[in-house]
Formats: C-alpha cells, structure tokens, sequence
C-alpha cells in the first residue's frame, strides 16, 4: 500500500457510509458533545445531501490505498456554498490535507459563483477554527441548539464573501 493521499469527487456506492464512519471514529477522539447521537446527526445530513438536496455541490474524498482518511463538501444552497464534513483522521493529521480539502472546496465556491460560503462548528475544535480564521471565515451568529446533544449546544456559524 502507498503513503501517497490522493483525492476524488466522484461519489460511488458506499462513500456515505464510510464518510459517517470517519467522523464517528474521528470525533470519538475529540474531546466535547460527540458520540452515537452526533454520527446519527452526520448520517442525517449526508442523507439529506442525496436525497432533498439532489446531491448539489461536491464532496472530496482522501484516500490512502484503500483507507479513507478525510473528506469535505460544498454543498450547493443557490448563492451560498455551505462548507460541510471536513475531516481528517488522526492518522493523516499534519500533512496538510485539511487545507488541501478545504482549498479544493473554496476553489469550488468560486467556479460556482456562490457570493459566500458558509459553515457551523462548536466552540473547542481549535485546529479547525485556526484554519477557518485563517481563510478569512469570521463568526457572524451563535445560537445554542439540541443537534446531538440533550441539552442545547453551541454552535458558532462562520462566513466568508466571496464577492
């Protein structure tokens, strides 16, 4: 098997689960609100991206071989462009893929002509923000909402103008 990352957008069956199984597995790392109930809240989305939302926008998929070791999409939501699913998994943490993923998609953005782009994260996930903030994204609300959690949780919604 090869150390080379390599990444497609071309979704097949079975990408879905593994994307839910990565972030399950991933976030069970993380220190804060994740578990079962916040991978059933992944799965939810993901569904909804096929199924309500005609699968507009696109997903990145890094592969290793044959282990899938992060991802990120744009999803399609008319002039904006919701930024989703970033994640790297702590075996492939360091090399620059996140950026790598969140380049492609914000690359994407743009061909697509979104005015903005968008993405919702919780406070305590400090590497992401410093590469959110780093990309020009600024906290424009936070609201406390039940996602996956019993009790409401905060969640910080980022946004960068594209034009």
């Amino acid at each position: 098997m090869t150390d080379e990352i390599t990444l497609r957008s071309e979704l097949k069956p079975g990408d879905i689960g593994r994307i839910i199984t990565l972030h399950g597995e991933g976030y069970e790392q993380e220190d804060g609100e994740f578990g079962l109930t916040f991978e059933a809240h992944v799965a939810r989305t993901a569904a909804e991206f096929i199924l309500d939302n005609g699968a507009r926008g696109r997903v990145w998929l890094a592969e290793r071989g044959r282990d899938l070791v992060g991802c990120a999409a744009m999803v399609d939501r008319s002039d904006r462009g919701q930024l989703r699913w970033i994640i790297v998994s702590p075996a492939a943490r360091g090399c620059g893929l996140g950026d790598r993923l969140i380049s492609a998609a914000m690359a994407y953005a743009e061909e697509c002509g979104f005015r903005e782009v968008f993405l919702e994260t919780t406070p305590g996930l400090d590497t992401s923000m410093r590469i959110y903030e780093k990309l020009g994204f600024k906290i424009i609300k936070e609201e406390f909402l039940p996602l996956w959690t019993k009790e409401p949780l905060a969640v910080q919604v980022m946004a960068k103008k594209l034009k």
